[in-house]
């Protein structure tokens, strides 16, 4: 009796810990997703996750960045279509997550050229170090060239930035800066913008989206995470007087200037909804 009784117990015991550990082995097989709709000529979206809609992700407008939601880890095929009209994605993607990561899911390009495509991003969304604010730019104006920005008489902060990729995360003391947009190896200034506030502790994505071709270029202003996390904006994207130069590339980088201006402001509630 007294060896059953000690067995009941360390099941009882064993049974005890599983359950205990049984959310963090799920939060280990999840990953969190976020969809953003980048495509200036596409219609509001529905997304479907294995031939599943997403309550969340419906109706999803252009220059919309979806709250995080966790999605299981593993291999994911993502439809996307036209709100309301499931005869047909727009388009479709196999996606591959990892557990514990965040990522990214944009929908980039355009449908008149047939070039519309879905982009995953990594994210990094743990705060700066104290008295700094960490940030990244993604290209996804379709017709803008490449570019590289950095503040007034610095060094480059991002080079060589073309659609639709997007920059590593950088660190940069909190503070107003100028920012300066050139042409791609070249010191031929594409944009200035001044004051350009940077608040510390929070972690940025800024979006440069629209077509310069059409002047809609816009910037949208995401803070992922830290002090000032939880907010979005869109601002438009004022390009400086014809130089003489190519004119998409003037056009973008107010765009992404106005990006690493972004600071107070937030894209997306980093919150964990459920898919």
């Amino acid at each position: 009796m007294v060896n059953a009784s000690r067995s009941t117990a360390l099941m009882i015991v064993f049974l005890a810990a599983i359950l205990l550990a049984s959310p963090v082995f799920a939060q280990d097989q999840e990953a969190k997703v976020r969809v953003a709709h980048l495509s200036p000529d596409a219609p509001n979206v529905d997304v479907y996750v294995n031939d599943e809609p997403v309550s969340k992700l419906t109706d999803l407008p252009y220059r919309n960045v979806s709250p995080y939601l966790s999605l299981p880890a593993g291999d994911q095929n993502l439809k996307i279509y036209k709100t309301g009209d499931t005869s047909k994605p727009i388009v479709e993607a196999d996606v591959s997550l990892q557990g514990r990561e965040s990522y990214t899911i944009g929908v980039v390009g355009l449908m008149k050229d047939r070039s519309l495509a879905v982009q995953v991003y990594e994210d990094e969304n743990e705060p700066p170090a104290e008295g700094k604010a960490k940030l990244r730019v993604i290209h996804a104006a379709p017709d803008v060239s490449s570019v590289d920005i950095g503040p007034e008489g610095g060094t480059d902060l991002f080079t060589n930035l073309g659609f639709p990729n997007a920059t590593r995360y950088e660190e940069v003391p909190r503070g107003t800066y100028t920012l300066v947009a050139t042409a791609v190896g070249s010191d031929e200034r594409r944009l200035v913008i001044s004051d350009a506030a940077l608040s510390g502790g929070t972690t940025y994505t800024v979006f440069a989206v629209g077509q310069a071709g059409k002047g809609t270029l816009e910037v949208i202003l995401s803070a992922d995470a830290g002090a000032s996390g939880g907010k979005q904006r869109v601002l438009p994207a004022d390009p400086m007087p014809d130089t003489g130069g190519p004119a998409a590339a003037p056009l973008l980088f107010v765009g992404l200037a106005l990006v690493l201006l972004g600071v107070a402001c937030r894209g997306i509630a980093v919150g964990a909804g459920r898919i």
